[in-house]
């Protein structure tokens, strides 16, 4: 029965891949995105197949990171996922990689911050009915400067974005970090400021995320990931051409 979802990610130079069958992870594969390792995203998906026993047959939907975040890498994930729907005649959705971050931050203390709430158990700083501090998420954009989004969790855990994708210099993200109440910054060296972490966006956490403005079906010809900033490559083409690069498929 058609019952699994491929999720694919490519945002960060670190890729991921995930099978889901519902909320329980299947099977899942790192891949490395930057220079030409992104040539293995096909192979480690075909091989990630073959080890749990599936098949295309099997898949009921494919999901794509949607970034923002590194462009050659995330037109190879778009190119796969979209020949995949269309060949299978499945449905793609989108996912922001940067909610992927926030919710994969849900999943390393979410679970011990609710436990803590629901029974007052105030050990590690928690206090019941005390709201977990937002996430600020982060992608490298290069250049000194960060995709972020900022994001907060309703009480059953849910994340709730706060405000909308933007790019940030490390100035702007400290200030940031510090406004309303504070923020932890969790992403590409995020461990380079106080209290962050240093994460990569996994597959296996749109497990995580609700349908909704964050993860949500999309049109399979018109649809391409937020590229952020467009690659140098991409406008020397288009100075050369004198019009846009089309989109994928």
């Amino acid at each position: 029965m058609a019952d699994l979802v491929l999720v694919l990610e490519a945002s960060a130079g670190s890729g991921s891949l995930a099978l889901l069958r519902g909320e329980t992870v299947v099977a899942e594969a790192g891949v490395p995105m930057r220079g030409h390792d992104g040539e293995r995203l096909m192979p480690t998906l075909v091989q990630l197949l073959h080890d749990s026993g599936a098949a295309t047959h099997d898949l009921q939907r494919i999901v794509c990171g949607a970034g923002p975040g590194g462009f050659t890498s995330l037109r190879i994930a778009a190119a796969i996922a979209k020949g995949l729907a269309e060949s299978l005649g499945v449905e793609l959705w989108g996912v922001s990689s940067l909610a992927l971050l926030a919710a994969g931050e849900r999943g390393d203390e979410g679970e011990a911050w609710h436990h803590e709430a629901a029974t007052g158990d105030v050990a590690g700083g928690h206090r019941a009915g005390a709201r977990r501090r937002d996430v600020l998420a982060v992608l490298d954009a290069l250049r000194g400067e960060w995709y972020s989004q900022r994001f907060g969790f309703g009480p059953d855990g849910t994340v709730m974005a706060v405000d909308a994708p933007m790019r940030r210099d490390r100035a702007a993200l400290d200030a940031e970090a510090a406004a309303r109440g504070g923020a932890r910054i969790v992403g590409t060296w995020g461990d380079s400021f106080g209290g962050g972490r240093h994460a990569s966006p996994l597959a296996r956490d749109v497990a995580r995320l609700p349908k909704g403005p964050l993860l949500h079906p999309v049109d399979v010809a018109r649809w391409e990931p937020d590229y952020g900033r467009l690659a140098e490559a991409q406008v020397k083409w288009e100075q050369a051409h004198g019009r846009p690069l089309g989109a994928l498929g």
